[in-house]
C-alpha cells in the first residue's frame, strides 16, 4: 500500500494536482479530443485542434529533467488558438528548447499554480526553469463547505467571490513569496509577469516589482492589445478594430499574421454559440459556419468577448524569454 497521499490516483492528488473540470474529453482516440468550449467555439479542426497529455494537460507528457515549465492560466492553457501558436510554443521557437511542458489550467488563480508545480516537483522533480504569464492577484483558491478546492476572484466571479480584495491579494502575494523561494531552493530558474494591464494598477499598489526578484514588467499588455468598437474583416476572418487611444494598432508580426487562420488578435473562442451546436466535436460544414459566425459574434461594451489570439502569446513569450 502506498504511504504517500499524494502520488497519483490518491484523492489528494486530484484535488491539489493535475485535473481539468472544464472540458468534455473524447477518449476515443487516447488523450486527444477537438475538445472546444461548446458555449463559445465552433468545432473547427482544420482551424484548431486540443490534445491533451495523460494528465489532461495541453502538453507533451511530463517527465523528469523537465527543461522549461510554463506556468499560467487559460492564456497559457491557450484557449482559442492553436497549440503551436501559444506562448509556451512560441518559447521553444524562440529558446530552440523544444522541451517545454505546459501547466496552464482555465481560470487558475496564483495559488492554484503554485500548488500544481510543488505537484510537479514532488512527482518528477524540479524543472531547470520555470516562466509564468500570471492573471490578476484577486483570483484566489479556497475549500467549499463540500471540501472541493474552487478558484474565485473577488470581481470575476469565476466559482465564488466571497473573499475580500485584501484577503485574495494576501494569498497571491504569499503564494508568489513561495514560488520564488521553491525555485531558489531548487536553483530553478524563474521569470513571471502578467498578462493583463488593467490588473498592473494591482501590481503596482502591493509593490510586487519592488519585494519579488524575478517580476518582468510587461511591456505588450492588453491595453495595447485589446480592441474596442471591433469587426470580423469579411476576407481574412481576422477581429480588427482600433486599440484604446483610438489608434489602428501598430501592423507588426506580419508573417506571423499571415499562419494564425484568423486568430492574431483574438481567439476562436469569441462566438455565442447556438444550444443546439453546443456539443463538443459537431463539426459544421464551413459555409454554414460562416454564417453562424457573422451573427454569433459576442462583443460586450465595444470589446470582443474572447482570449487573445497569437499575437498576444508572441510578445509574452518574446517579453520572458529577453528578461533571461
Amino acid at each position: 500500500m502506498n504511504s504517500d497521499p499524494y502520488t497519483s490516483g490518491s484523492k489528494q492528488w486530484e484535488r491539489v494536482g493535475f485535473r481539468h473540470l472544464s472540458f468534455e474529453i473524447d477518449r476515443t482516440i487516447p488523450y486527444i479530443s477537438y475538445v472546444v468550449f461548446t458555449d463559445r467555439e465552433y468545432a473547427a479542426p482544420e482551424l484548431l485542434n486540443y490534445s491533451f497529455n495523460s494528465y489532461n494537460y495541453r502538453s507533451n507528457e511530463f517527465h523528469e529533467d523537465t527543461n522549461i515549465l510554463a506556468l499560467g492560466c487559460s492564456h497559457t492553457l491557450g484557449i482559442g488558438v492553436p497549440e503551436n501558436l501559444t506562448w509556451p510554443s512560441f518559447v521553444k521557437e524562440l529558446t530552440g528548447i523544444d522541451d517545454v511542458v505546459n501547466l496552464g489550467k482555465t481560470g487558475a488563480s496564483i495559488a492554484c499554480q503554485v500548488g500544481h508545480l510543488t505537484t510537479y516537483i514532488r512527482t518528477f522533480g524540479p524543472p531547470k526553469m520555470v516562466l509564468c504569464n500570471f492573471p490578476e492577484i484577486l483570483r484566489y483558491q479556497h475549500i467549499t463547505e463540500s471540501g472541493e478546492i474552487v478558484d474565485g476572484s473577488t470581481y470575476r466571479g469565476m466559482k465564488d467571490n466571497s473573499y475580500t480584495k485584501e484577503q485574495a491579494a494576501t494569498q497571491s502575494i504569499l503564494a508568489l513569496a513561495t514560488l520564488e523561494a521553491i525555485c531558489s531552493a531548487n536553483q530553478i530558474v524563474l521569470r513571471w509577469q502578467i498578462w493583463s494591464s488593467h490588473d498592473s494598477e494591482d501590481y503596482i499598489e502591493y509593490k510586487l516589482s519592488e519585494n519579488f526578484n524575478h517580476f518582468v514588467s510587461n511591456k505588450f499588455t492588453e491595453r495595447y492589445l485589446t480592441m474596442k468598437d471591433p469587426y470580423v474583416d469579411a476576407e481574412t476572418n481576422e477581429v480588427l478594430g482600433k486599440n484604446f487611444l483610438g489608434e489602428i494598432p501598430e501592423d507588426c508580426c506580419s508573417d506571423l499574421k499571415k499562419r494564425s487562420s484568423g486568430c492574431f488578435n483574438y481567439g476562436h473562442d469569441r462566438y455565442s454559440v447556438p444550444k443546439k451546436y453546443q456539443t463538443a466535436n459537431l463539426i459544421i460544414e464551413q459555409k454554414e459556419r460562416d454564417e453562424l459566425k457573422k451573427s454569433t459574434f459576442l462583443v460586450n461594451n465595444s470589446k470582443p468577448i474572447a482570449h487573445l489570439g497569437s499575437h498576444a502569446h508572441w510578445h509574452w513569450a518574446k517579453n520572458l524569454v529577453d528578461s533571461i
